[in-house]
């Protein structure tokens, strides 16, 4: 019997196996190339807890154990800073301009957090499953990718924190929670698998660095984070700008 660890593995390799000609192709017209996404991160999180997805694209919960999954990708599009136009991340000129004068990958992928359907579903929901995916280098030929993944547990008393000042904030309750980020790590997030994709001509290869769907030990809190004062923090930021909506919790 396969491990999940191998299940896992043999997921991303045969869903990303045609990817080194779809990034050939679908640049050439502009077009961003999903490495992973949504429904495969959701896939993958039914594999490591035992579960379902739940049957419905877009509502209700996205595994029928109640467990939120979150997907955010750094395989970003960047600017052209002569013309304006949007360039995907795989490409080195802009295609309107053929300028190569292009931003850098911003980096600034977010998890998306809904603080109303938090406490709304807070009874029944299990935990979030965060999954995060960095380019190695932030080059148009890039060809292998970091792919992490964490549980940040319901009862975070940061998290929820976060998400009452959140909710009752005159605006937005909307929480977009960036990976590697202050609040992320103040959330506690556990780490259940950190490995590394490489897509070539012919295949992908997933290898793993590290894999434990039991761990409960939340990750160390990096250094510049220490002394932070969650109170003073959670005071100081700002609640009214939303950066968008989510379609579940």
């Amino acid at each position: 019997m396969l491990s999940k660890q191998d299940i896992v593995k043999n997921i991303i390799e045969d869903c990303t196996s045609n990817l080194y000609s779809t990034i050939e192709h679908w640049t050439n017209v502009n077009q961003p190339v999903k490495i992973l996404g949504d429904q495969m991160t959701e896939v993958i999180d039914a594999v490591i807890h035992d579960t379902r997805c739940s049957g419905t694209a877009g509502s209700g919960w996205d595994t029928r154990d109640c467990g939120e999954s979150k997907f955010s990708s750094h395989v970003q599009s960047r600017k052209c800073l002569d013309c304006g136009s949007k360039v995907t991340f795989f490409s080195s000129i802009c295609l309107d301009c053929n300028s190569t004068n292009l931003s850098k990958n911003p980096r600034d992928g977010r998890w998306g957090i809904d603080s109303k359907s938090h406490f709304k579903h807070f009874e029944n929901l299990k935990e979030y499953r965060l999954t995060l995916l960095e380019p190695k280098t932030d080059e148009p030929s890039c060809r292998k990718f970091r792919i992490r993944n964490w549980i940040i547990k319901k009862d975070s008393e940061y998290l929820n924190e976060y998400a009452k000042a959140q909710f009752e904030s005159p605006k937005s309750k909307h929480i977009n929670l960036q990976p590697l980020k202050a609040d992320f790590y103040l959330s506690k997030p556990v780490l259940i698998y950190d490995g590394q994709l490489t897509i070539e001509k012919e295949s992908s290869t997933m290898e793993f660095d590290y894999f434990d769907v039991n761990n409960n030990t939340p990750v160390d809190l990096p250094v510049e984070f220490v002394d932070i004062n969650i109170k003073e923090r959670l005071e100081k930021k700002s609640f009214g700008k939303s950066r968008g909506k989510t379609k579940r919790i």
